[in-house]
């Protein structure tokens, strides 16, 4: 009788847990509820000051440092970008952004202008963003200031 007893209560344990884990996978999948970006995107920017205004990096342009770049989303989805982001004294800046469901989310880098200079290439990049290739593959967008005169 007691083997007959073990196989019953096990089964119902088991009965409930399978409910319980339904349940609960139902409801994630129903709410969206995760905690964990399912892809990320990397990028790095790279800002120097064109001194002769041609848009183009030249061997003797230095970088310029302390430029804010920020991301926006061009159509409203759930990205999870921490920003802004600050380029250092070699004028570069890394991105990481979560990706929820790893959906192809196109946003926009930009960066502030800082004082005393002018933009002399295009002030927004848009992005769409190949989350299935290579994560060696290096991704730089280039935001070239001259001074003001």
């Amino acid at each position: 009788m007691s083997k007959l007893l073990e196989f019953f209560l096990g089964s119902i344990l088991i009965a409930a847990f399978t409910i319980a884990f339904l349940f609960f996978s139902a409801l994630q999948y129903i709410f969206k509820v995760s905690s964990i970006a399912d892809c990320t995107w990397q990028g790095s920017v790279k800002a120097w000051v064109d001194s002769n205004g041609d848009g183009q990096v030249s061997a003797n342009e230095p970088p310029l440092d302390g430029v804010e770049i920020y991301l926006e989303q061009v159509q409203p989805q759930l990205v999870d970008i921490s920003l802004p982001v600050i380029t250092d004294h070699n004028g570069d800046a890394q991105f990481n952004v979560s990706i929820p469901g790893c959906s192809d989310t196109p946003f926009e880098i930009y960066v502030h202008i800082p004082h005393g200079y002018h933009i002399t290439t295009r002030p927004r990049i848009e992005v769409i963003p190949n989350l299935w290739e290579s994560p060696l593959t290096q991704r730089v967008y280039y935001f070239g200031f001259a001074p003001d005169r």
